[in-house]
């Protein structure tokens, strides 16, 4: 894998010195020999990308410097990844303010990142005496903090060791890795709460104040594993150092990134037993926002660390049933916000390459197997193919049920089995839903998303954009804020990965449950108004 036929590879890095949190790090490695694309704070700046040859699909991303979907769309979402196929091309412009130091682009897939699909972006703080600034002067764009009367949302977050059991039938990651609110972190260490991606929310307008606390056992070293497999592996010492990086949010890219990138002086990791603060600004109302840790990205991603942060609208209250919380890490949530239309929320995780194993702590390969369990008799998959799929840390293969009743006309029968493992979508017949959908990890074989029965804007925002009943070319480090039509008609419906094959029956599916109107539903509807306007009376005392 190269850029412009050039490539960095992380092996050939840690061969050098096996320091994977710093391994983008022009202090220890020098600049990588792919293009440094130099620049000053708040210039313009124009991406050509293209894709020539010749196998597959990849996807940009750019850290730290947000770009519209369609340029010439104002409605058009702003994004930091771009999903691109064999002969495609694609004009990014950055016109978005941004500060002085250094920032990380790169394809989002373990794969590709391994082999070397990887680069930096240079915006100088002064003058460099080989790049003359766009009309004739050096532009500043200064890195702004809270002015005084601005909401400060702060969050304590733990990094933690934690087995992962994705379904009742004992598919489980003994080595997961998670991201978790330091006050649930006892309570999901010791087996009284159960683990589920990190999810956080805030408004647009807040600043966001995140303290990062590693709290890794150094006793409990984390370890290399060949499978899932990357090619040209190279066996290695893991790292066990942690960060937070997010997606689309303002940020000091020298101090509240997340990735030890290029020059950028500060330390943006943190070790087992220490603690990171990152200063973070939701400029706006962006909706779905990944966040990543850079501290490993080889061996801790497909573990399961990572996390998103939902920036909600402007003035937005969070609701778990009737009761308001302002810190609310659930995978749903109900949002009520100033102007805006009442939404029930869900948020999806979809990551691929997960390294799993059964009851009998027996490696899981579903691409090397048929319905049966069987060895299928084809050749080995490719590397993007290693690896099982999921939702926010829950699988539900077709091999565990059809082993209890080998029926395949069944397979997604509740009745027969009970629901799946998999996040349970519950809503009912005319509500507005938004689906926070996202792909965190890790492989870069890209999937797509349906949910039988709906369709939704591509765009949500924009009402001229086209309609679909399927979000395609779904890869890691994409993110979707997807609002289907409002359901009609009472019963479940099945969402799924678009491939049947190794995606859908190695477990990446689920069921969105719409049901009829009822007592309960219209008590919270009217214990939300209520709230709301008892929340206004008292502000206006």
């Amino acid at each position: 894998m190269g850029i412009n036929y050039r490539c960095e590879p992380m092996r050939e890095r840690l061969k050098i010195k096996n320091d994977p949190a710093h391994i983008f790090s022009s202090f220890i490695y020098g600049d990588p020999d792919t293009p440094v694309l130099e620049t000053y704070p708040g210039e313009p700046i124009r991406i050509r990308l293209l894709d020539g040859a010749h196998e597959e699909q990849h996807v940009l991303n750019i850290m730290g410097l947000p770009w519209r979907k369609e340029i010439a769309d104002v409605k058009s979402p702003l994004v930091q990844s771009q999903t691109i196929g064999i002969s495609e091309a694609f004009n990014i412009h950055i016109d978005e303010p941004y500060a002085a130091g250094d920032y990380l682009y790169y394809s989002g897939g373990i794969d590709d990142l391994w082999l070397g699909l990887w680069g930096i972006i240079r915006a100088y703080a002064v003058p460099h005496k080989y790049l003359l600034p766009l009309c004739g002067m050096c532009p500043v764009a200064p890195v702004k903090t809270p002015p005084k009367g601005t909401v400060v949302r702060k969050f304590e977050i733990a990094a933690i060791q934690k087995e992962l059991v994705y379904n009742h039938f004992g598919d489980h990651d003994p080595e997961g890795l998670i991201f978790v609110p330091m006050k649930q972190a006892r309570d999901i260490m010791c087996g009284k709460k159960e683990p589920v991606p990190l999810v956080l929310r805030a408004n647009a307008g807040d600043w966001i104040e995140v303290t990062l606390h590693n709290l890794f056992d150094p006793k409990k070293p984390i370890k290399y594993h060949d499978y899932p497999s990357v090619p040209l592996e190279f066996p290695h010492e893991p790292g066990n150092r942690v960060s937070l990086s997010p997606q689309l949010l303002k940020y000091d890219p020298i101090f509240s990134s997340g990735i030890n990138v290029g020059y950028n002086a500060a330390e943006q990791t943190a070790a087992p037993g220490e603690c990171i603060r990152y200063l973070w600004h939701a400029d706006r109302e962006y909706g779905t926002v990944l966040l990543n840790s850079f501290g490993d990205l080889r061996n801790h991603r497909y573990h399961g660390l990572f996390g998103a942060i939902i920036i909600e609208p402007i003035g937005a209250l969070y609701y778990n049933g009737i009761r308001q919380t302002d810190e609310n890490y659930n995978e749903n949530a109900v949002i009520t916000a100033p102007g805006v239309e009442t939404f029930r929320e869900f948020v999806l995780f979809a990551h691929n390459g997960i390294r799993l194993l059964d009851k009998n702590n027996e490696l899981i390969k579903t691409t090397e197997q048929d319905l049966t369990g069987e060895e299928a008799g084809h050749e080995a998959p490719d590397h993007e193919d290693t690896g099982e799929k999921g939702y926010n840390y829950r699988s539900e293969r077709f091999l565990n049920r059809l082993k209890r009743i080998p029926a395949i006309s069944k397979i997604f029968d509740s009745k027969v089995h009970g629901d799946p493992a998999t996040p349970l979508l519950k809503s009912y017949v005319g509500e507005r839903v938004i689906i926070r959908l996202l792909m965190p990890a890790d492989k870069p074989r890209n999937i797509s998303f349906l949910l039988h029965g709906h369709r939704w804007r591509a765009q949500p925002n924009d009402p001229l954009s086209r309609i679909i009943p399927v979000q395609g070319a779904v890869s890691v480090g994409n993110v979707f804020n997807i609002e289907p039509e409002p359901t009609k008609c009472k019963g479940d419906y099945l969402y799924r990965s678009g491939s049947l094959r190794w995606d859908v029956e190695s477990g990446m599916w689920g069921i969105f449950r719409v049901m009829n109107r009822n007592i309960r539903c219209h008590c919270e509807n009217v214990c939300r108004r209520v709230k709301k306007w008892w929340k206004k009376g008292k502000n206006k005392k």
